[in-house]
C-alpha cells in the first residue's frame, strides 16, 4: 500500500541523488519522513504500488520527474517573512531611480508581492522578477490568490490598500490587485543549472540556500553576484549567510549584502 510507502537504503540514496542533482537540495537522514510523505502523494496520483515502479517512471517520464521535483523542493512561506531587509531598503534606496529585483527562489510569490506593496506604498519605481524551480508554486504566485492566515504580518493599511477580499467560497482568502500583479513577472528558473539573463539592483535569495551543500552554495553566489550590479544588495534568509564562500559582497546588516 503506498500509504506504508518505505524506502531501502538503496532507494533512498537514489532518490536522494536525483533530488541533488536535479536542485541542488540536499535530503540527508532528517529528511526521510519528508521524502515518503512526498514520494506516496506522487504515487497515490500515479497509481503506483511500487517504489520500484515508480524510479524507473521518473527515468521514462518527464513530466512526472518534473512533478517529483517540484513536490521534494516546495518550502513554507508566508507574507512579510524577515521583513527587516525590506524595510532597510525603503530606509536606504533612491526614490528617483527605477529598481529591478528579483525574487530568486520565490515560491508561491508571496516574497515577490510582500516586497511589491511596501515599494509601491513607499513611492518607488520597480519591477520584480520572481523565479522558482517549482511550476506549480508558480502558477500559485501567477494566480495571485492567497489564504488570510499567510497575512499576520502584514499591516492593516497595506492589506487593504493592495489585496481584494473573496467572496463565498473564497471569504478566506485575498487577490493581489492587478495594479500589484502587473509590477511582478513569474518565470521557472534552476539556480544551479540555469544562467541568469539579466542584471539587478536588488537579489532577494532567502531560506532556500540552507538545502544545499557547500559546493552548490558557492555555485549559487558566484551565479547570482554576476547578476548583481555594483552598489546593489543582496540578502539571504536570517538563518543563512555567506560564512566560508568566495564572493564580492560587504556585510550591511544580519543576512544582508552589498556589491
Amino acid at each position: 500500500m503506498v500509504s506504508e510507502t518505505k524506502l531501502n537504503p538503496e532507494q533512498y540514496k537514489k532518490l536522494s541523488n536525483i533530488v541533488y542533482k536535479a536542485s541542488g537540495v540536499v535530503l540527508n537522514e532528517k529528511k526521510y519522513n519528508l521524502l515518503v510523505a512526498r514520494l506516496a502523494k506522487r504515487m497515490r496520483l500515479t497509481n503506483m504500488d511500487s517504489v520500484s515502479d515508480y524510479i524507473r517512471l521518473i527515468s521514462k517520464s518527464q513530466d512526472e520527474f518534473t512533478e517529483f521535483i517540484d513536490a521534494t523542493t516546495t518550502n513554507h512561506t508566508f507574507f512579510f517573512r524577515e521583513n527587516k531587509h525590506c524595510e532597510f531598503l525603503i530606509k536606504t534606496m533612491d526614490r528617483t531611480k527605477p529598481l529591478k529585483i528579483w525574487s530568486a527562489a520565490s515560491s508561491s510569490g508571496e516574497e515577490a508581492f510582500s516586497i511589491a506593496v511596501q515599494f509601491l506604498a513607499n513611492s518607488f519605481s520597480f519591477n520584480i522578477h520572481a523565479t522558482d524551480i517549482s511550476g506549480s508554486m508558480l502558477k500559485k504566485g501567477q494566480r495571485a490568490i492567497y489564504s488570510k492566515e499567510k497575512m499576520d504580518k502584514m499591516p492593516t493599511y497595506i492589506l487593504h490598500s493592495y489585496f481584494q477580499n473573496g467572496k463565498g467560497k473564497w471569504h478566506d482568502h485575498v487577490k493581489v490587485k492587478p495594479e500589484v500583479q502587473k509590477l511582478v513577472t513569474f518565470e521557472k528558473f534552476n539556480l544551479l543549472s540555469d544562467t541568469p539573463f539579466d542584471t539587478y539592483d536588488i537579489i532577494f535569495c532567502r531560506n532556500v540556500m540552507i538545502y544545499f551543500d557547500t559546493p552548490t552554495r558557492q555555485k549559487v553566489v558566484t551565479s547570482l553576484c554576476k547578476a548583481l550590479k555594483p552598489g546593489g544588495y543582496f540578502f539571504v534568509g536570517m538563518s543563512e549567510n555567506l560564512h566560508g564562500l568566495e564572493h564580492n559582497l560587504s556585510v550591511v546588516l544580519p543576512s544582508g549584502y552589498k556589491k
